[in-house]
């Protein structure tokens, strides 16, 4: 606002001055921002009709109106990506940092950005940090025999200091890792060259099973030295243990029938009806029992029996958490509701499920316990 004049009095017929003017002194803007947009803000006057428009001035990374500075990402070379795998009834990834790379870092704002080149499209994963020892590890799950081929493209992000950071692009695969062991000449094992060789035909043979990516198989680029590490898959055979035990008179949950999965994890499905039980399949549950990879007994109690097939009534329970070297044990299962026993016990093993099998599906079987089997080996010793 500027300098004005009050507006004063005088006399109609002799132009007296009867109130002179007085000077009313200019108030000034009592200016008002507004965030426009990422660019400008709006600027209003409290004391009168000003208004103007313009670009953010920032100062320690704030404008006055309360825009934040947006700053470009910096990418930190230093930040390299290690890798280990778990072998369980899937492959898991563990993309691994040192904290000490890290230790400046607000860890709320670190995460790891994953894409895995699936044959359907690029699926898309945001892994969180695990602390552990001298490293964070970010782990990428539910990857199956058929995707050891996949490329796995990794990208850590973090913010020190308002500042956001982000490493130079991973790109790995699992047979990366298997091809990169068979390789070196020192400090590895001859059992996880093993390992890693028959993880590959596994692999190769589930993608011809399940007609993924055939022209770009696991086990491709293995050479004359890599193929020695392999066992003979004609020498591998099958157990036998599949046996349902008279242990309870009258059971009214019965026995229906086992299946190995190999869609998404290596899982073992317990099927059964419902028979003389009348409460709701909601209050069962599986015990399940059998021997894990270092020889003691492990137990487990499953909850949440699926409906498997809906026109015989069938349902079952999945177990999905053995390891690789453990899919040769016998499991013991048994239905209960609540702390009661309704089902005989089942004891049966996931190798039983290759007899009698045939063409692509009995490769895959015998990759799969040759697979299982150089895991023991290597585990266990």
């Amino acid at each position: 606002s500027t300098t004005g004049l009050t507006e004063g009095k005088h006399c109609s017929v002799c132009s007296e001055i009867l109130t002179a003017q007085e000077v009313v002194p200019a108030t000034g803007h009592t200016c008002v921002y507004m965030v426009k947009d990422g660019e400008t803000h709006i600027i209003t006057c409290e004391n009168c009709d000003y208004t103007a428009e313009e670009g953010h001035a920032y100062g320690d990374g704030l404008c006055i109106c309360g825009q934040t500075e947006i700053k470009e990402p910096i990418q930190e070379s230093a930040w390299k990506i290690g890798h280990t795998l778990n072998l369980a009834s899937d492959i898991s990834v563990n993309l691994a940092v040192s904290k000490a790379l890290l230790k400046d870092f607000d860890m709320g704002t670190v995460y790891m950005l994953t894409e895995v080149e699936l044959e359907t499209g690029v699926k898309t994963v945001k892994l969180l940090p695990v602390e552990q020892g001298n490293y964070y590890y970010f782990t990428l799950t539910g990857l199956t025999a058929v995707n050891m081929n996949d490329r796995i493209r990794s990208v850590l992000y973090g913010t020190k200091d308002g500042q956001e950071y982000f490493s130079p692009t991973d790109d790995y695969s699992i047979a990366d890792y298997a091809y990169s062991q068979m390789n070196k000449t020192a400090g590895v094992p001859e059992k996880l060259k093993v390992l890693c060789a028959e993880l590959l035909r596994y692999g190769a043979k589930a993608q011809i099973y399940k007609n993924y990516r055939v022209n770009n198989l696991a086990d491709s680029k293995m050479t004359d030295a890599h193929k020695a590490y392999l066992s003979d898959m004609d020498s591998v055979t099958f157990g036998n243990t599949n046996v349902t035990l008279n242990d309870l008179s009258n059971a009214p949950i019965k026995w229906q029938g086992k299946a190995l999965n190999l869609d998404s994890k290596v899982c073992l499905k317990f099927i059964f009806s419902m028979g003389t039980y009348t409460g709701d399949v909601s209050d069962l549950s599986l015990r399940v029992s059998y021997t894990d990879t270092y020889g003691a007994e492990k137990s487990a109690t499953l909850m949440g029996a699926e409906l498997y097939n809906e026109k015989l009534g069938y349902y079952a329970f999945t177990l999905d958490t053995m390891l690789a070297a453990e899919l040769r044990s016998v499991v013991s299962v048994q239905v209960y509701s609540g702390d009661s026993p309704v089902s005989c016990t089942l004891q049966y093993s996931a190798d039983t499920y290759g007899n009698n099998k045939t063409g692509t599906l009995l490769d895959v079987c015998k990759a799969l316990f040759a697979y299982s089997d150089s895991a023991r080996a290597y585990f266990v010793g």
